[in-house]
């Protein structure tokens, strides 16, 4: 709850942040300058998945286990064969984006033009692979204040530095206000590097090699599952873009950006922390099972008020954070929202088969995974546009749930309590409430519905909580300080 508090507190910053430069981006390049930004950066975030190897997620586990038994050494040792994989990952993605441009250009696009914004393009592996290496050393290293303050400078100056070339050069400037964002971003972390009192140590290469293989084994299930989401990601995008339009691709992912800003919050502070202390306490069945009820419990009673805000607030939203050219995304949001309580559940189950290092598993289920939702995705977009793509996300995420589940029970024994269950039908059922009343009750009546629904919910899931960690305890250590 104290990671999730400090960084669900960061993650609200960001929202708006990256709110704020939505709604400039949307008002200065449109919806075909979204949809540009969102080819280009969903094409380099599919090399960067290949090539990064997945050490910064996989480094975290070995860091992170090194200092909690003040093992200094073993700290140093594993930081410095970690930056040596940084900078291997860094020159990899930047000659596979220089190689591969043409054909990410094409299968984008439908043409080689934009093969050379994919090459200038390359140089952000530089900046990114640093700066993600000093992330992980504040993530490792339990320095969660001064990671807090690294993700809000970064928001900061990314917008700072993106909006002024926007506005300056239109479209043009997608290219140069991505490469310039990375630079900036690298630029904060490095300066948040230089708080920590850390003394590089002279390994020998073949140490390096030693400290670096079971990272590297442990990042290559992470990367393979990685690509397979992030070609999805590229497949969706470049399908929308070549059986519908260049302003559907913007539109989706002006969508998907408020959805994933909202609730992104909720999964980016839990992350933080959750699957190392689950690695922490795998091979105790009772600990580890108890860990991830709770966790379900309290991702799900933190989205349950979310979401129905969200799903409540959408064309309100759309409105102020894009503007009316972005209104036909409002159905998609809406339908895609009821996903969101299955990807949480996902999420949270997902990490046990990776704590207990059943990669093989873990790959099978990612891969069933992720084909039902590219399957749905193509099929609902094909017959009923924007719209069936939120629905699809909602019934591939419901057989996702559904054959985990039967995984974990099949496998380790492992099934939600009747309080997770709970908790999943009350956020469901107000989420589906509240859409029905959207869509089908006159405007008047349809607003006294959803704000009964909203206040009830709301109730419901604040008492949950207080259930399980006293608000007044809160309050009350507040006051102490």
């Amino acid at each position: 709850m104290k990671a999730t508090s400090i960084f669900g507190g960061v993650q609200v910053f960001n929202i708006f942040i990256t709110l704020i430069r939505g709604k400039a981006v949307a008002l200065l390049i449109g919806t075909a300058g979204m949809g540009l930004n969102g080819l280009l950066l969903s094409g380099l975030n599919l090399i960067k998945t290949v090539t990064s190897l997945g050490i910064n997620e996989s480094a975290v586990k070995d860091i992170a286990r090194a200092h909690n038994s003040n093992d200094e050494l073993h700290v140093r040792t594993t930081f410095q064969a970690f930056k040596r994989l940084i900078w291997f990952t860094a020159l990899f993605g930047i000659v596979a984006t220089i190689v591969f441009s043409p054909l990410l250009s094409k299968f984008a696009f439908g043409t080689t033009e934009k093969t050379t914004s994919f090459i200038w393009l390359s140089l952000t592996f530089v900046f990114g692979a640093l700066s993600g290496g000093i992330y992980t050393l504040l993530r490792g290293t339990r320095q969660l204040k001064y990671l807090a303050q690294a993700n809000i400078f970064g928001g900061i100056v990314g917008l700072v530095v993106a909006l002024p070339i926007f506005y300056f050069f239109g479209i043009n400037g997608v290219v140069p206000a991505i490469i310039v964002t990375a630079f900036a971003n690298y630029l904060v972390s490095l300066y948040f590097k230089s708080k920590i009192r850390f003394k590089p140590i002279a390994i020998s290469w073949q140490e390096t090699f030693q400290v670096s293989k079971p990272i590297v084994q442990l990042g290559l299930s992470m990367t393979l599952v990685n690509i397979l989401a992030s070609g999805v990601v590229f497949a969706l995008n470049a399908f929308i873009s070549k059986t519908g339009t260049l302003s559907d691709v913007g539109l989706y992912s002006a969508g998907n950006a408020i959805v994933e800003g909202y609730v992104g919050m909720v999964f980016t502070a839990m992350s933080t922390d959750y699957f190392p202390r689950l690695a922490g306490v795998i091979n105790d069945e009772a600990k580890w099972k108890k860990l991830v009820n709770e966790q379900a419990e309290l991702i799900l009673i933190i989205l349950g008020v979310v979401l129905i805000l969200l799903l409540t607030t959408t064309p309100i939203l759309i409105r102020i954070l894009l503007s009316k050219e972005f209104m036909a995304s409002q159905d998609f949001i809406q339908f895609a929202v009821l996903a969101i309580p299955l990807k949480g559940l996902v999420w949270v189950v997902g990490y046990i088969i990776l704590a207990k290092g059943n990669n093989k598993l873990f790959l099978t289920v990612e891969i069933i995974a992720n084909l039902i939702i590219l399957g749905f995705n193509m099929l609902f977009y094909h017959f009923y546009g924007l719209t069936g793509l939120g629905i699809s996300l909602s019934l591939s995420y419901l057989i996702s749930s559904v054959f985990m589940l039967f995984i974990l029970k099949k496998k380790y024994d492992f099934q939600f309590t009747s309080g997770v269950f709970k908790l999943l039908i009350v956020s469901f059922l107000s989420l589906v409430l509240c859409l029905l009343s959207i869509h089908f009750l006159e405007t008047f009546y349809s607003y006294l519905v959803e704000f009964i629904i909203v206040l009830l919910t709301a109730s419901f899931f604040i008492y949950e909580f207080n259930k399980r960690i006293p608000i007044k305890s809160i309050v009350d250590k507040f006051k102490k300080r």
